[in-house]
């Protein structure tokens, strides 16, 4: 089977929040054993259509499909058997089970590969996982998505709130999923460390996919993502600067700076 056909395709999805259009008709394919990466200025739309594909919201028109099977009106529960994985803003772990629990409960058939992955956890795993730092939660929850053995990882901001040095460790683990056949749906605000590891990328704005080409053509051409994060030669917005093509280093530069870039608001996107 084709990396096309065992991956995930969305055709013309559109998503609602309050009644209102959040997402507008959006065709995406992210290929089984590639990093298929969604970028967009912050209230574009990006973590909508990640909770849309992963059940956490209604799709009101279009099809979601998994490897050949639709799930758009599946059940999460139904789309996580069949392979989908969702790994959320906002580091959700299990607060007050340990770090062992909570890959326990992710289930034992990757749980040996997640622990190799992230060989750090292997001295914090009695320790409960609301007394980890940031930079253990996120290692703790792509750990647990790992070990369900999915055929699909839905990755929303990976980076929220951590150092450049932790980011730095998590990106390769999520280049390394999909050398090894997973397929990998990324949204990052930082747009470049994403790039980097991509094979293809989508620009998402105003709930419109506005670009789709090969990740490092879109690299290449900055000015292309300025256009989708500012409007063309409109003013960008305070909250839109850090998400615009940095790195993660460069979040790093002032305290100032590290602050806006590592800390967008979580609701938005």
């Amino acid at each position: 089977m084709s990396g096309v056909a065992s991956g995930l395709r969305l055709e013309a999805v559109r998503v609602d929040r309050g009644g209102f259009p959040v997402v507008h008709g959006v065709d995406l394919v992210a290929p089984a054993g590639e990093v298929t990466v969604l970028l967009g200025p912050n209230g574009a739309g990006k973590t909508t259509l990640m909770e849309a594909v992963s059940g956490v919201v209604r799709v009101v028109s279009g099809t979601v499909n998994l490897g050949g099977r639709v799930l758009t009106r599946a059940s999460r529960v139904a789309r996580v058997r069949a392979g989908l994985s969702h790994v959320e803003q906002g580091r959700t772990v299990f607060a007050d089970l340990t770090v062992e629990e909570n890959l326990e409960i992710a289930g034992a058939g990757g749980y040996d590969r997640a622990r190799a992955l992230f060989p750090e956890l292997a001295s914090r795993r009695n320790v409960r996982a609301g007394l980890l730092s940031g930079g253990e939660q996120q290692m703790l929850v792509l750990a647990r998505a790992i070990a369900r053995e999915p055929a699909m990882i839905l990755v929303d901001e990976l980076s929220l709130g951590l150092a450049p040095v932790i980011v730095k460790r998590l990106i390769p683990v999520v280049r390394a999923l999909a050398d090894e056949g997973v397929g990998v749906l990324l949204v990052e605000q930082f747009a470049a460390d994403a790039l980097s590891i991509g094979d293809s990328a989508y620009l998402l704005n105003r709930g419109t996919i506005v670009h789709h080409g090969p990740a490092e053509v879109l690299a290449e051409q900055p000015e292309l993502l300025r256009r989708a994060y500012f409007g063309g030669g409109d003013e960008p917005a305070d909250d839109a600067v850090p998400a615009y093509a940095a790195t993660s280093a460069d979040a790093a530069v002032t305290a100032d700076a590290a602050e806006a870039a590592t800390h967008p608001d979580p609701k938005r996107g």
